[in-house]
């Protein structure tokens, strides 16, 4: 007589809490991979920054590395500051081929930064040490170009570093995630500022043409420029929100009109504009409008951009 083995009347019950077991163990997989990722768009990576109402900055270096814009922008290594050639060999750390996006804010004299890329940071601490700084727990504190220009740093992730430029030597612990409510807006372009009105004021330090234009747009609500491949060169885009259509009208008139006069004033010298300095940036720029919103355009031209990044 043959016989049957015994089933267990706890099988049934066993094999459900072994299959919810494993879910929970994929979902918790999932959720540690995901949370190790990090932000992944510009308005997670920018919602670390403290105080919104800054002007915020944001480049998806990644992105400009595949496109060959960051070797545009880079510059030769051999016209690289000497500092920096020396951050680089004692940390290993090269925004060329590390760095992959960082968001900034800047307010009141001081600087926030988050930065995604890939870090060594036991050499970061080493470097800043070295330096005269000190280290706890992650949290680094060194001394900037002047007194009041105190460097903080810390570890977020694996991957994403805080870092401050401030008096306050513990300003870099404001940079926390969902640290204030953030624009979900972004432009699409790899390179983009979102500036509000009271930064707009803020033009003296510009050079002369560019002041002209930034005098025009001060009263604005608020500017977004960016920065974006266009063919074999790049271009600057900006779009200025007004309060109203005849303040957009007015602000259409002055940006033309500024251009005429720089090409006007250029006509009189017998001079061409140069498309590898700022007066033919500026004279080759374009307007138009669309309701409160006012749109302009500026190319730049790759012997443009390599006289910058060489510091021409």
């Amino acid at each position: 007589m043959r016989l049957r083995p015994r089933c267990s009347k706890f099988g049934p019950v066993k094999n459900v809490v072994l299959s919810i077991a494993g879910a929970a163990l994929l979902l918790a997989a999932g959720y540690m991979a995901l949370h190790e990722r990090g932000p992944s768009t510009p308005a997670e990576l920018a919602a670390y920054l403290p105080d919104k109402e800054g002007t915020l900055l944001y480049a998806d270096v990644d992105a400009m590395r595949k496109a060959g814009i960051l070797t545009m922008l880079a510059g030769s290594r051999s016209t690289e500051d000497a500092d920096y050639k020396d951050f680089v060999q004692q940390t290993g750390f090269d925004y060329r081929h590390d760095l992959d996006a960082v968001a900034v804010t800047l307010r009141s004299g001081q600087i926030f930064f988050a930065v995604r890329g890939r870090f060594d940071w036991d050499k970061l601490t080493a470097y800043a040490k070295k330096r005269g700084g000190s280290c706890k727990a992650n949290y680094c504190v060194a001394d900037g170009s002047q007194p009041s220009r105190r460097i903080s740093f810390h570890k977020l992730r694996s991957n994403l570093m805080a870092m401050a430029v401030s008096p306050d030597d513990m300003a870099a612990y404001q940079i926390v995630r969902n640290a204030g409510k953030v624009n979900p807006f972004s432009p699409d372009a790899p390179v983009w500022a979102i500036v509000p009105s009271a930064a707009l004021k803020e033009a003296n330090s510009l050079p002369p043409g560019a002041e002209a234009f930034a005098l025009a747009i001060e009263k604005a609500d608020r500017a977004i420029f960016s920065i974006t491949a266009d063919g074999d060169h790049l271009k600057v885009v900006v779009s200025v929100t007004c309060k109203n259509v005849e303040a957009a009208s007015n602000l259409l008139v002055q940006l033309e009109g500024t251009t005429n006069r720089l090409r006007t004033m250029l006509a009189r010298e017998n001079r061409t504009a140069n498309p590898g300095d700022l007066s033919g940036v500026l004279v080759a720029g374009s307007f138009r409008r669309d309701d409160r919103q006012v749109y302009g355009e500026w190319p730049l031209q790759r012997t443009f951009v390599e006289s910058i990044a060489g510091g021409q």
